[in-house]
């Protein structure tokens, strides 16, 4: 088991892949990370949401993070998982009965080992400011009505597990996958990309999700079939979404 860091809030512009991608009724495949993807699925109408993930510790800070929207106030959750960066234990001790017994004691032992919540996190300044307009939830309207989706959905099939392991795990057929910026991470050519991503029973597959991508990258890409679309980024520039839809071939 793999326990890293985590990503308090996604670096990606989740609002916009509603142009690319049709969510509703939608089952989805999503790596876990901060858990953004699964909650802005839910939020663009998918049905069922599945996710993977090769840090274990995702799960405790996804499962903390899921039950906070479902039990705290907007105000709250700004508070705990923005303005104090997790560490307000205050509005944790409103949480945790609600918390499976092993998430909570998970944090019950930070707080005997006198270790701040934050101390799980990557620190990502850069995106600090950008977050609202790319989370959909952060906006107040929609923060309360995913509550009121999570508050009829139970916790998701999670895999712990890398990518190149998935096709061992799944059984299922997936309208989309997100596999946010993986690819950066595996020893793959686009070519043999392609010919792993065929393992996945999957109609669309967002490949990459990218801030930079250069056109000799580009052209290979399509060269080995994938589609590439771009979004209005995070920070200043277009963003890259790297598209392999099955539905063609």
């Amino acid at each position: 088991m793999i326990v890293e860091k985590v990503y308090d809030f996604t670096n990606e512009n989740l609002v916009d892949l509603s142009q690319i991608y049709h969510f509703t009724d939608a089952n989805i495949l999503t790596v876990l990370g901060s858990g953004d993807q699964y909650f802005s699925a839910l939020l663009a109408g998918a049905k069922n949401v599945e996710v993977f993930d090769i840090n274990y510790l995702t799960l405790y800070h996804f499962i903390l993070k899921f039950t906070a929207i479902k039990v705290l106030s907007y105000e709250e959750f700004i508070q705990m998982f923005v303005v104090d960066n997790l560490d307000n234990l205050c509005i944790y001790a409103k949480l945790r009965d609600f918390l499976p017994s092993k998430v909570s004691d998970f944090f019950d032992t930070l707080i005997h080992l006198q270790r701040k919540f934050s101390s799980i996190k990557i620190h990502n300044t850069i995106f600090a400011n950008a977050k609202f307009k790319a989370i959909s939830y952060l906006a107040e309207s929609e923060y309360y009505r995913l509550q009121s989706i999570l508050n009829k959905t139970s916790l998701p099939k999670f895999y712990n597990c890398n990518l190149l392991e998935l096709p061992d795990f799944t059984t299922q057929k997936y309208d989309i996958a997100l596999l946010s910026n993986i690819y950066h991470y595996l020893a793959l050519n686009p070519k043999e990309y392609k010919k792993f991503l065929d393992n996945l029973n999957c109609s669309d597959i967002l490949a990459l999700y990218t801030w930079v991508l250069s056109e000799e990258e580009q052209a290979e890409f399509i060269k080995n079939g994938f589609d590439i679309y771009q979004i209005p980024g995070v920070l200043k520039s277009d963003d890259y979404v790297v598209n392999l839809s099955r539905k063609k071939q």
